[in-house]
């Protein structure tokens, strides 16, 4: 069982569940081990160093860009990959359902390192338990919970759009229940930096994380509208919304709330001309398609940061260096 979190140096046939286990210095070691492995790559001299190593995608909910980032990234590393991304069609799911724990006891006995997705909040702990210390855990997003490697994407992505972290203004918009959200503000707390969150109506911060942002860092800023936050800010980070559609009609009294599509003139007005747009992805209707074609879309490229991101974190995981 996971017991008291450990830096990445120490992950090697651990768990990675929150980005409570990093500190600084962790965070800044694997950005520096993902750049060494994106230049190998980009010059195919990837070192192949996980033959005869296994990667179990196990995904109980939708993914898209997570569950195929850490299969490429085995991949890219010469390791192979196995699982499910539908628990209907095995005994994970279906009438003939067995015990999580039991699914996940069972899949550690045939990979080295197991990635899990569930709805469930939780859900990536008890597989870490069930795993035991036969094989290590990946939380790929766990309900309302985390989903460290998103976050560990996101802030790669910051650092090399920028070439650092202190000192960088970042706004925080839409559904700030998610639990890319929550990673995010955890990821950023050993950082001099300043969050401005300014929510969805009925969406905002929960009373936990804003405590914790008190204690601990970083700073954070409740605002209302996006038009007194976007002159001050470097970066925005925009959330999905899953629950709910968003809405592109302005509220009754005019204020552009978390909720209001990003659009190209949008940051024309109010933006900074080097402001830099990031999104998890999906998207629905929060980033407008004006911003793909300009210097404001960060988008695209941390979508393809997911990969050497998790190359670096399966090297110090599974000690392929």
């Amino acid at each position: 069982m996971v017991t008291a979190p450990a830096p990445p140096e120490a992950l090697h046939g651990r768990h990675l569940l929150s980005m409570q286990q990093f500190q600084r210095r962790d965070l800044e070691n694997l950005f520096t081990k993902a750049e060494a492995l994106r230049l190998a790559a980009e010059q195919g001299a990837l070192p192949l160093r996980f033959a005869g190593r296994v990667l179990v995608s196990a995904f109980f909910d939708a993914s898209t860009r997570t569950r195929l980032a850490h299969e490429t990234a085995m991949l890219r590393l010469g390791g192979a990959v196995t699982g499910f991304a539908d628990p209907e069609v095995t005994r994970a799911g279906g009438a003939t359902q067995e015990s999580l724990y039991d699914v996940f006891r069972m899949l550690s006995e045939y990979g080295d390192v197991i990635v899990v997705r569930h709805p469930e909040t939780g859900v990536a702990a008890l597989a870490a338990h069930a795993a035991g210390d036969r094989a290590a855990v990946i939380n790929a997003g766990d309900g309302t919970g985390e989903h460290p490697t998103q976050t560990l994407t996101d802030l790669y992505s910051v650092w090399r759009r920028f070439g650092k972290i202190d000192g960088l203004r970042i706004g925080v918009v839409n559904d700030l229940r998610m639990r890319c959200t929550r990673s995010l503000l955890r990821g950023l707390r050993d950082y001099d930096c300043t969050v401005y969150a300014v929510a969805a109506p009925g969406k905002g911060l929960d009373s936990q994380l804003r405590e914790e942002c008190a204690q601990r860092g970083p700073h954070l800023e409740i605002c209302e509208d996006l038009r007194e936050v976007l002159p001050q800010v470097d970066a925005i980070y925009s959330s999905p919304t899953i629950l709910d559609e968003v809405s592109s009609v302005r509220p009754a009294d005019g204020v552009l709330r978390g909720d209001t599509p990003l659009t190209a003139s949008l940051l024309e007005q109010y933006g900074q001309p080097d402001l830099a747009v990031f999104h998890p992805l999906p998207r629905k209707g929060e980033i407008d398609s004006s911003l793909d074609s300009t210097p404001f879309n960060g988008y695209w490229e941390q979508a393809h940061n997911g990969v050497p991101i998790r190359m670096a974190l399966l090297s110090v995981m599974l000690g392929g260096e």
